[in-house]
């Protein structure tokens, strides 16, 4: 048997007996289940969590409340408020960071306490160790992009039911892409993180990734640069779960060219990570 102390490092023993004393290497779904129980056992994951669901919901409550006022005071500013609209923002400002900050912590915490030794020591398969981190991870990041959309319309439902009309099964939508594209975000990050084997500097790429970098290449004017920032996950992954209602941006892509990206991220970054893990000692 193995288990998960009170600092989320793995202990005991990784493998099974098959009978006369043979051992074999334990399978995937135990590597999950060891996975999320180390991931469970971590405070900052139920903080990460919490601050991408009240986030959202303290960010709805702002936005709701600005809109409101604009209404009250010009009823045909009801037309242009959308649901979807104000939490694809609420997803781009707040939530993917505290997605980039779990994924981040996921994939560098044992690197930091050096308890990545005896993990690898107990997980050969290092291949593995990373889809089982990747999986329990985005699990999680799913739970807080659908949980936070849950949340972000409860309230503003509370500000601007009366004035704006709701399609269900459109919020649904957002909210299941959302929890899709925060997965493929923590699958990125993840990727990176592991890569890097520093949450510093995991947290700096990631942040450079999701906003700085395709905030300069827009305010660089040059056409080129500005759709070359399209091609960047943060620009692809809100257009992604807002389906081109951004309401600050415009893509130059279709809804298809954006998810391909988010995936496409995500493939590159586990490639990289893999690659790092094997021909890289602890």
């Amino acid at each position: 048997m193995r288990g998960v102390d009170v600092n989320g490092t793995r202990t005991g023993e990784r493998t099974g007996r098959t009978g006369a004393g043979q051992a074999r290497p334990a399978g995937f779904g135990r590597e999950v289940a060891a996975e999320w129980v180390r991931q469970a056992s971590l405070r900052s994951t139920w903080w990460c969590v919490g601050a991408a669901i009240l986030g959202l919901a303290v960010f709805a409550a702002m936005m709701g409340f600005s809109s409101l006022s604009r209404i009250t005071e010009n009823a045909i500013e009801a037309d242009s408020s959308s649901f979807v609209q104000l939490l694809s923002q609420g997803h781009f400002y707040i939530v993917q960071f505290t997605v980039l900050t779990l994924a981040a912590l996921a994939a560098t915490g044992e690197f930091g306490n050096g308890s990545v030794t005896s993990t690898l020591l107990w997980t050969p398969r290092r291949g593995r160790l990373l889809a089982a981190r990747s999986v329990v991870t985005a699990g999680l990041a799913f739970v807080m992009g659908l949980g936070a959309t849950a949340a972000g319309v409860a309230v503003l439902a509370l500000f601007l039911g009366r004035y704006v009309d709701v399609d269900v099964l459109e919020l649904l939508g957002t909210g299941v892409s959302a929890g899709v594209c925060m997965a493929l975000f923590a699958v990125v990050f993840v990727g990176i993180g592991t890569a890097l084997r520093g949450t510093a500097g995991t947290i700096t790429v990631g942040f450079l990734l999701l906003l700085g970098v395709p905030l300069v290449m827009q305010l660089s004017g040059v056409v080129f640069l500005d759709d070359l920032a399209a091609l960047l996950p943060g620009l692809a992954g809100i257009e992604f779960y807002a389906g081109g209602d951004v309401g600050f941006y415009t893509s130059p892509h279709d809804g298809a060219v954006n998810v391909a990206t988010v995936v496409g991220w995500a493939v590159a970054a586990q490639i990289v990570a893999l690659a790092e893990l094997r021909v890289r000692d602890v």
